[in-house]
């Protein structure tokens, strides 16, 4: 005999947060963001998870891995896309990213959104995360955390100081190996 057991989890919060504030969440170390546009009813999530040193965990790294899901294609889930270095606001696609392709113009966009996030006003696309801080990953439960997308003391970490929001994003050539 085989028992189905069905467990009732509640619905995911889904916060708007001020698109203004990309590059803070962005950079926090482990943000899930959905872009959505309601004009054509498509989103895409984006995972976000900071870099630590080998020897000492605690310590992190100013590099970001960055993974793209294109929801609606059913193929392939989450697919890394490539790295962003936040000392030098750099970035490096992935191995398999080909150029042209609909996963490099979304990780693209979403570079150009974290650079100049006022770009998502003017094309109406809402930024939403998932209820969970963007840097520790942790449930949000204070109403004010929930709309900024960052806990307390979180918030508290990611203050930016002045020249660490990135103005641009450069490409790092692949070197031949």
């Amino acid at each position: 005999m085989s028992y189905l057991y069905v467990i009732n989890q509640p619905p995911m919060i889904r916060s708007n947060v001020n698109p203004l504030s990309l590059p803070r969440l962005f950079f926090a170390g482990r943000a899930v963001l959905t872009f959505f546009n309601p004009a054509t009813e498509k989103h895409i999530t984006v995972h976000v998870k900071q870099a630590r040193d080998k020897k000492d965990r605690k310590v992190r790294l100013p590099i970001f891995f960055v993974s793209i899901s294109l929801l609606g294609d059913k193929e392939q889930g989450m697919v890394f896309a490539g790295t962003v270095f936040q000392d030098t606001m750099t970035f490096k696609p992935a191995k398999n990213l080909v150029p042209n392709s609909q996963l490099a113009q979304v990780f693209n966009f979403v570079l150009t959104a974290v650079a100049h996030p006022q770009i998502l006003r003017t094309k109406g696309i809402s930024l939403l995360h998932e209820g969970r801080c963007c840097r520790c990953g942790l449930p949000l439960t204070n109403p004010q955390s929930i709309e900024r997308g960052l806990g307390d003391d979180c918030f508290a970490y990611t203050a930016t100081p002045a020249g660490t929001i990135p103005t641009e994003l450069n490409r790092l050539e692949s070197q031949p190996a």
